[in-house]
């Protein structure tokens, strides 16, 4: 909800709809026919591995690149032609760019100046915005004096001085530490609520996306591969790139050899054997498949191995991260497996890198996904 009487409040709308764009650049083709609607008011992160697009679609939204094909609306009206400053919305870069002989009030209020808005209510303005950000003790002072965080939050600032219906970040976090990214990645969430406007965040980081967006947009070589809320994409991945690429998932494919009541039996193409839950398949056909790494155990636990799944290999690594553990398993020129496993279960039983073990899931713990067609895809591939 907008607060009452905020100095940054939008009564249009922030919706913004792209309808079949597409953008060449000679013969490359960076991204193709996208489609997809961002809800007034959301956190939208646009991810993705470098070279998929994102940061060109953003470039779009903002005006800096003109789409060959297609157009993009933002509430209800087509943006395409018009200026950068007349579209309702403001860039945030990953390069601050903050002007070193100002003051952090002087550099939010710089664009009111261009404007050629008075003196005295553009730094009224500024001294708001920089309230919002939590900065406004530190109004007088350089950037040199600042922090990375303490600067990241300057250029928000300057960013949310315009009034923008929709605000636009590019890897607005990949500079900072891991603790300001944490800090930072939390305030940016906390001020969209706030403010109630439509955010749109290009990143590179699965956690990030998760941790903060309402729409993540998941994306690989100018294709959308799917476009949901964060547990929607971390659960139900609809591709087997979208389950590698956030990378809480073992994947695997092959084709049905046997059926019996609500089970199918699965030949991989690594010469395993798997049970399924049947969901329609028949013999002979195709599937591609996976398991959450969280689902999956050491042997010795509770499995109906008639009914579940087990496959054995070499402990390659072993990363204790506190509430749990991270187990590669090798296996004989096969595609290696993780297991994340709880730390009470794992020290009840615990492993040393070079043991041989077995690790087992439960057949309705598979997911059946659709093979990912794009240029990136990940199957054959160790995250």
């Amino acid at each position: 909800m907008r607060a009452e009487g905020a100095v940054i409040a939008m009564a249009e709308r922030g919706d913004v709809e792209i309808r079949g764009v597409t953008k060449r650049f000679g013969p490359t083709i960076a991204v193709e026919d996208i489609n997809i609607t961002i809800p007034d008011g959301s956190y939208c992160c646009l991810l993705g591995p470098s070279g998929c697009g994102k940061t060109t679609l953003l470039r779009i939204i903002a005006g800096h690149e003109v789409p060959t094909e297609g157009d993009v609306l933002i509430g209800g009206e087509s943006v395409i032609g018009k200026p950068t400053g007349q579209r309702g919305t403001s860039m945030m870069f990953q390069s601050y760019a903050l002007f070193p002989h100002l003051t952090v009030l002087d550099n939010v209020a710089f664009s009111l100046k261009m404007k050629r808005v008075a003196k005295g209510e553009r730094r009224e303005r500024a001294y708001e915005v920089l309230k919002r950000v939590q900065l406004d003790p530190l109004a007088d002072r350089m950037p040199a004096q600042l922090s990375g965080g303490q600067q990241q939050r300057v250029a928000l600032a300057r960013s949310l001085i315009t009034n923008p219906k929709v605000l636009l970040l590019d890897e607005p976090l990949s500079a900072l530490d891991e603790f300001l990214r944490l800090q930072m990645r939390a305030e940016l969430k906390h001020i969209q609520i706030d403010l109630g406007i439509t955010f749109i965040h290009v990143t590179h980081t699965q956690p990030e996306a998760l941790a903060i967006a309402d729409m993540v947009v998941v994306m690989d070589t100018g294709h959308i591969e799917q476009a949901a809320t964060g547990p929607e994409i971390y659960d139900e991945p609809r591709t087997t790139y979208v389950a590698e690429f956030m990378g809480g998932w073992n994947v695997f494919t092959g084709k049905v050899s046997g059926v019996e009541n609500e089970l199918v039996t699965v030949a991989g193409t690594e010469g395993d054997s798997f049970h399924l839950p049947r969901d329609g398949h028949e013999v002979g056909q195709d599937v591609n498949f996976g398991i959450r790494r969280d689902k999956v155990h050491l042997a010795g636990g509770s499995i109906d191995l008639d009914r579940g799944n087990a496959l054995g290999g070499t402990v390659h690594a072993i990363e204790y991260q506190g509430n749990w553990v991270k187990l590669t398993m090798t296996r004989e020129e096969k595609r290696d497996l993780v297991a994340v496993i709880e730390d009470r279960e794992y020290f009840a039983n615990p492993t040393k890198v070079g043991d041989q073990v077995t690790v087992t899931w439960a057949s309705e713990d598979v997911r059946v996904m659709e093979r990912a067609t794009g240029a990136q895809n990940l199957i054959g591939e160790n995250f």
